[in-house]
C-alpha cells in the first residue's frame, strides 16, 4: 500500500550496478528489521498521518456539524495534503491519489444523501480484494505469492512445493479474513447508521490489521526462500554468483596473456 521523487543527479549517481536490477529482493532476517520493513511498506508515520488526516478531519466535524462541512473540510484537508507532498517534491501521483479518493467517496455520500456513504465505496472495495484473494487460494494461486515472485523474480517453483504453496496460501488467506472481517464491521455500522463509529472502525481496522498482514507476508516469503536452495532448480546462490562474476573477467585476462 508515499515514494520520494528523486532528482536526475541523485538519480545517476545512485543508480544500481549492471545485473543489480537482476537480483531479487530479499526481506530482513531478524524480527527488529523485519519489524521496520513492514512499517516502512505501509508508509512509516509521515505516510500513514497525511493517508488517515481527511478521515479523521471528516468524523470530527461530520460529528460536531453534518455531512455538507465534514466533506468540504476533508476535500479542504486533502488539498493541503497534496501541497505539503508536492512541496517535499513527491511524485505527482502520490500528491493526487488521496485528493481523487477523498473527492470520489464524497461523491458517493453526496449521492447516497447521508454521511455514512462517505465509506460506502471503500467498504465494497474491501469486500472485492477479499474475494479475489480467497478465489486465487482455492485455484491454487495464491495471490501474495505470485505477486512477490513476480515482483522479485523468485520463480514458480512454490507451485510445486507443497510446504511453499501452503505458506502462500496462509498469507493470502489471512489477507483475506482481514478484508471480510472489515467489511462485516463496517457493514454492520453502516446499517446501524452509526456514522461516527464507521469512520472510527475504518482507522482502527486499517493500518494495524495491513501491518499484521504484512508481517504474516514476511513470515511466508522467509519460509519460502528457505526452501529455494532445495526445490528451485534454477536457484543460485548470491555470493557464488558474485564471485563467479568477480572471476570471470579475472580469468579472461590470464586466459589472454597465456594466448589461449
Amino acid at each position: 500500500m508515499n515514494d520520494s521523487a528523486e532528482s536526475q543527479s541523485s538519480s545517476v549517481t545512485d543508480a544500481p550496478e549492471k545485473g543489480a536490477k537482476d537480483e531479487p529482493k530479499k526481506v530482513p532476517e531478524n524480527f527488529q528489521d523485519q519489524l521496520a520493513y513492514a512499517w516502512e511498506y505501509i508508509g512509516g508515520v509521515y505516510g500513514t498521518i497525511l493517508t488517515i488526516l481527511p478521515v479523521i478531519t471528516y468524523i470530527v466535524v461530520n460529528a460536531l456539524t453534518g455531512m455538507w462541512p465534514a466533506i468540504w473540510a476533508s476535500i479542504g484537508t486533502a488539498v493541503l495534503v497534496g501541497i505539503f507532498q508536492l512541496l517535499r517534491k513527491e511524485k505527482l501521483a502520490a500528491a493526487f491519489v488521496g485528493l481523487g479518493t477523498v473527492l470520489i467517496t464524497s461523491g458517493v455520500a453526496v449521492f447516497v444523501g447521508e454521511a455514512k456513504g462517505y465509506y460506502l465505496l471503500g467498504n465494497w472495495i474491501t469486500v472485492g480484494i477479499g474475494s479475489i484473494l480467497l478465489l486465487s487460494v482455492l485455484v491454487r494461486r495464491p495471490l501474495i505469492g505470485q505477486v512477490w515472485s513476480a515482483a522479485n523474480l523468485q520463480g514458480t517453483f512454490w507451485r510445486k512445493d507443497r510446504k511453499s504453496l501452503f505458506y502462500y496460501d496462509v498469507a493470502t488467506l489471512l489477507w483475506s479474513f482481514l478484508s471480510f472481517s472489515r467489511f462485516a464491521v463496517e457493514r454492520w455500522l453502516y446499517n446501524m447508521d452509526e456514522t461516527t463509529w464507521l469512520g472510527i472502525a475504518r482507522l482502527v481496522m486499517g493500518w494495524p490489521l495491513t501491518f499484521f498482514a504484512v508481517m504474516t507476508s514476511i513470515w511466508a516469503v522467509r519460509k519460502v526462500d528457505g526452501r529455494r536452495k532445495l526445490h528451485d532448480p534454477n536457484y543460485k546462490d548470491p555470493k557464488q554468483q558474485a564471485e563467479s562474476e568477480e572471476s570471470g573477467p579475472a580469468d579472461t585476462e590470464t586466459a589472454r596473456s597465456r594466448g589461449e
